[in-house]
């Protein structure tokens, strides 16, 4: 193979031969290019190079980065290469980079850019070369499967709204250790527990946000399910550096939320975290020498409190003061995993450990290495929430489940996952450049199709092959509590988010102390449970689906998702334009239920429920008149309509049975769904209503019949402006009206037929006195009556709804289908009368 390779002959120096190099070496002399490999240990070098099948490619070189001969020893070395190569840390690339300069080579290393690289930049594009950094597997094939999606995205019109790159070195399941949920050391173990002491700043809706290294661990603040060997597998994950400078790096100015993370199994941040807070991963206290572990860990633990423990204390009694100071016991996970790692163990603390960083290395080192035969993985997951040029959104993946110990078709050794990702991608570039298919100069990052289309197509080809597979998620619901006081209903029962479960719908539901239905309900069902009001930290793309309107306070002020509810702004009520201009300059979007139509008529409506409850409070306020009681009020919900009007007629019948007498009623709009309810709770009530309708008020008010009745229900909805059927002069004559139910309830809609009152009532206080003592005259006008029949009602309405929520699994669906379509022209028309 390397003798048809247009390589063959080409020369490269690897600076530093760890665990990553030697996948890298492999494939090198396999396309014949000829590798100088350097290291502090020549003897270790010339071990890893033995496995070389072309022992004429592969030459060992000795090489202290930190001796005085050390630049001497890069003149000897660096002349005769093409392109010079650093696999050290990070803080020796600057030195090399610098003779890469003096002696015309390109330079590559897999290491994230530094300040200090960066200056370089300039001085590489003048002399032509190419510094390529950020090539390994985090940073590099992160960046290649990203940026592969953000310009496809990109060239279909399309918006990254927000990206989340996670990635996470682990043991493959089979082989996992208690400590943390399960983990062993792929790389330096300082690298790992020193991250615990990092801070972490990434985007999140358009702010930046700082968390102290101490918090990033506290608590776990995400959860992925990905799949691994055909099994569903949590891992959680938490925030990691400075996020926001990739922003530019991969060209998405709109981008408004970015975190980049690690993944680590269930219970690796609760231990993480625990060692934080203990300061057993402090860089700066030193510690004494000649002591046993658990003298130590003492040791820290004095330093760090005011309540000092003795010096002689035993295992117990550092375990409970822990449990103490970790507010909890000591079954924590974290105190057992730290005596399972040997913390409290009587063993010497090895010499040269000057910190409790080093100490908690030395033990790492020792208890979580990973033995002959067993398998290392990497999980990377990439999530995008993508908002295409026609306003529909979506979240799509990309992920990577890769395994140690495979091989690569034509190199017969076998590697860790960890060292394949890390040295491949950059082997691969390497050869690249040696081929003369990357032109490129100045200090990059892989993150142009040059280099991402040919290595993901090359690492596709390894055996086992690394491919990330790219997913569209399905639509996610998310159903929110409800803030409006007293409403119980719900606009998602458990019965119909099965329905959208089974239709591949995504169904998260907020646990409410008010919805008539238990969270568990929902469980069952298989929906993700999520914390009270938590919506506004959902995906971009995922629909919160809700029944009244959102509070007042402005709480988010700026709304980014798409919301399906009940506004009451559509109609020109007060505060209209600033409700409508939340969604406005969130970039979300409203579905106004109440706007919910087909063929001009509401798929789905309270209307019957609504009429049944206004009906009831009129005559149950009538009686209470009557019998001289105070008016209603602290109303709570009754668990049927049947219950309902069992209270009704009790009333009813106590006032015939003292006064003599029966109240009359009549309906406006009997004819229809409200109506008809409130008919339906009359008759129940033994009171047989008046019923209008259109033929009765097409002439146009106003109607002194309306006042020679007891209870008035309007059930009228009305969009234009009409005359008054009563008006306030009205009822300061001879009248025997003395209860109004507005069911319509439009209390400043300008168009409201019944203007004799002005402010809404509520389930607190139902009842607005707008008559005297001599004549009263009670309104009733609380704009969720059907919430007194929460159950009913919920379950009546979910039903008639689901059919077009169904609709949502496609993603297009808020542009094509007619529902859905129609009601976001009706939100841009009244964005547009808005002003905005």
């Amino acid at each position: 193979m390397s003798s048809k390779s247009p390589t063959a002959g080409k020369k490269v120096v690897l600076f530093g031969v760890g665990l990553s190099a030697p996948p890298m070496i492999h494939y090198l002399t396999s396309f014949g290019i000829e590798v100088i490999a350097c290291a502090r240990n020549r003897k270790k070098v010339e071990k890893v190079l033995k496995e070389v099948p072309d022992q004429k490619l592969v030459k060992a070189e000795q090489f202290d980065v930190s001796s005085p001969d050390c630049e001497k020893r890069l003149d000897e070395l660096c002349p005769s290469v093409d392109i010079i190569v650093s696999m050290m840390p990070p803080p020796c690339h600057p030195k090399i980079a610098a003779a890469a300069l003096k002696h015309g080579k390109h330079f590559f290393t897999s290491s994230y850019v530094s300040d200090t690289m960066m200056k370089l930049s300039p001085e590489f594009e003048k002399k032509g070369l190419t510094c390529l950094n950020e090539c390994g597997v985090d940073p590099g094939l992160d960046h290649m499967s990203a940026k592969k999606v953000i310009d496809e995205v990109h060239k279909e019109g399309g918006k990254i709204l927000a990206f989340f790159s996670v990635c996470g070195g682990l043991p493959a399941p089979a082989y996992n250790n208690p400590f943390g949920g399960g983990y062993k050391i792929s790389w330096t173990p300082y690298g790992v527990l020193s991250a615990g002491t990092n801070n972490a700043l990434f985007l999140f809706q358009g702010k930046n946000v700082t968390k102290p290294g101490t918090e990033i661990y506290n608590p776990p603040e995400w959860k992925h399910v990905i799949e691994v060997d055909g099994k569903a597998t949590t891992f959680e994950w938490y925030p990691n550096r400075d996020s926001t400078p990739y922003v530019k790096h991969y060209s998405m100015p709109e981008c408004q939320s970015i975190i980049r993370g690690t993944y680590r199994n269930n219970g690796w941040c609760n231990t993480l975290r625990a060692i934080a807070l203990l300061g057993l991963n402090d860089r700066e206290l030193k510690i004494p020498e000649g002591k046993s572990y658990l003298e130590t860990a003492v040791f820290i633990y004095n330093a760090r409190n005011k309540d000092k423990l003795p010096a002689d204390t035993k295992v117990e009694g550092l375990k409970t003061a822990y449990a103490k100071f970790l507010n909890s016991d000591t079954k924590n996970k974290a105190i057992t995993d730290l005596e399972w790692v040997g913390l409290f163990s009587t063993d010497k603390v090895p010499e040269g450990c000057k910190f409790p960083i080093d100490m908690m290395c030395t033990l790492w080192t020792a208890n979580m290495q990973y033995k002959d035969g067993e398998k290392d993985m990497i999980v990377m997951q990439h999530i995008f929430e993508v908002e295409y040029k026609n306003g529909t959104r979506e979240e799509l993946t990309s992920t990577l489940v890769d395994f140690g110990l495979g091989k690569y078709h034509h190199i017969p050794s076998k590697f860790t996952s960890m060292s394949r990702t890390v040295s491949l991608p950059l082997a691969c570039a390497i050869r690249l450049k040696l081929e003369g298919k990357i032109s490129r100069t100045g200090v990059i990052r892989p993150v142009t199709p040059d280099f991402y289309e040919p290595i993901l197509e090359e690492i596709s080809k390894f055996n086992p092959p690394m491919i990330f597979k790219e997913a569209a998620l399905k639509t996610h619901i998310w159903l929110r509590h409800e803030a409006k006081p007293g409403e119980e209903r719900t606009a998602l029962t458990p019965e119909t988010a099965k329905m959208l479960l089974d239709a591949g719908f995504r169904v998260t539901v907020e646990k409410s102390p008010t919805r008539c239905i238990k969270i568990e309900e929902y469980a069952k069902v298989g929906c993700k449970i999520a914390e009270q009001w938590s919506w506004p930290s959902a995906p971009y793309p995922t629909i919160i689906f809700g029944l009244k309107e959102l509070p007042e306070d402005g709480k988010p002020h700026e709304l980014v998702h798409r919301h399906i509810h009940f506004a009451h702004c559509f109609k020109g009520q007060g505060g209209w334009k600033d409700v409508i201009a939340r969604f406005k300059k969130g970039g979300g979007a409203l579905y106004d239920l109440e706007f919910l139509k087909l063929n001009g008529r509401r798929v789905a409506a309270f209307g019957r429920p609504a009429g049944m409850a206004g009906m009831a409070l009129g005559l149950w306020q009538w009686a209470m008149q009557k019998l001289g009681k105070p008016a209603i009020k602290d109303l709570k919900s009754w668990a049927s309509k049947e219950a309902m009007c069992k209270t009704v007629t009790d009333a009813l019948k106590e006032v015939e049975e003292k006064k003599g007498l029966k109240p009359s009623a009549l309906i406006i709009g009997a004819l229809g769904r409200c109506g008809k309810g409130a008919t339906w709770v009359a008759e129940q009530c033994g009171v047989s209503p008046i019923k209008w309708d259109l033929p009765e008020t097409k002439g146009g008010g106003p109607f002194k019949a309306l006042l020679d009745v007891d209870v008035l229900v309007n059930c009228i909805y009305l969009t234009s402006k009409i005359p008054a059927f009563v008006t306030k002069e009205m009822t300061k004559g001879p009248r025997k009206l003395s209860c109004f139910v507005d069911v319509s309830c439009d209390t400043s809609n300008p168009n409201n037929p019944f203007p004799i009152y002005n402010v809404g009532t509520t389930l607190v206080n139902p009842i607005l006195h707008v008559g005297d003592e001599k004549a009263p005259l009670d309104v009733v006008a609380i704009d969720h009556l059907p919430s007194l029949i929460p159950l009913e009602s919920s379950i009546n309405y979910s039903k008639a709804l689901i059919p077009y929520i169904l609709e949502l699994i496609d993603r297009d669906a808020f542009v094509k289908k007619p529902v859905w379509k129609d009601a976001y022209d009706l939100y841009v028309a009244k964005c547009k009368e808005a002003g905005l």
